[in-house]
């Protein structure tokens, strides 16, 4: 498995290409189709066979359409249909064969509720999930309780050199995250102080 970062203006997104041994072509987060990453999808890629959107917020699903109309991939997410495009479910914790890899699909609300992390062998495409040093913006605290503990339940377990591939911003490693990510640390650190309060 190859993955190439390709960096959107649309909504400063990053979108991923993956070619497998079989050299299938497999996008994640199309947030715009341009000529760059055209190239690379038929440099690397015998053709484009599937589709993964982590969420269906604009700014990484602006693409999908046009990648229709050129490659008509089959696409996956955790919604029924994104942008009136019929999609293949992923439930939580499944795992799906897509060409030649195992993917693994993991519902992290919060951000949104039809957030999902992709594990594909020792990398996380996490969308907006979790980024480096932060994890995404929410409506309400609600909303980012609800985050953090999707991200601590399903993901912060994982090995500690997995890659992590976020929606925007640079790669990062979950090692990296556990040790200095503000949020999920000051989260952290709310646990910790109400546990003593308890207590005490």
């Amino acid at each position: 498995m190859r993955i190439f970062p390709h960096f959107s203006a649309e909504g400063l997104s990053n979108v991923y290409i993956i070619s497998d041994s079989a050299r299938n072509g497999i996008i994640i987060d199309p947030a715009n189709v341009d000529r760059e990453m055209l190239q690379i999808l038929e440099k690397e890629c015998t053709t484009l066979t599937s589709v993964l959107a982590t969420h269906s917020h604009q700014a990484h699903i602006a693409g999908l359409g046009i990648l229709m109309k050129i490659y008509n991939p089959t696409v996956y997410a955790f919604v029924p249909s994104i942008n009136g495009i019929e999609t293949v479910q992923f439930k939580d914790g499944e795992t799906k064969r897509i060409g030649a890899l195992d993917i693994t699909a993991y519902h992290v609300p919060g951000h949104s509720m039809d957030s999902l992390v992709y594990a594909v062998g020792s990398a996380l495409f996490t969308g907006d999930t979790l980024s480096s040093g932060s994890i995404a913006s929410t409506g309400s605290h609600v909303e980012k309780e609800l985050l953090i503990k999707s991200l601590e339940e399903k993901i912060m377990h994982m090995d500690d050199n997995t890659l992590i591939y976020p929606g925007h911003g640079p790669l990062s490693k979950l090692r990296t995250e556990k040790m200095l990510n503000q949020d999920l640390l000051e989260a952290e650190s709310l646990t910790l102080g109400r546990a003593y309060r308890v207590l005490s």
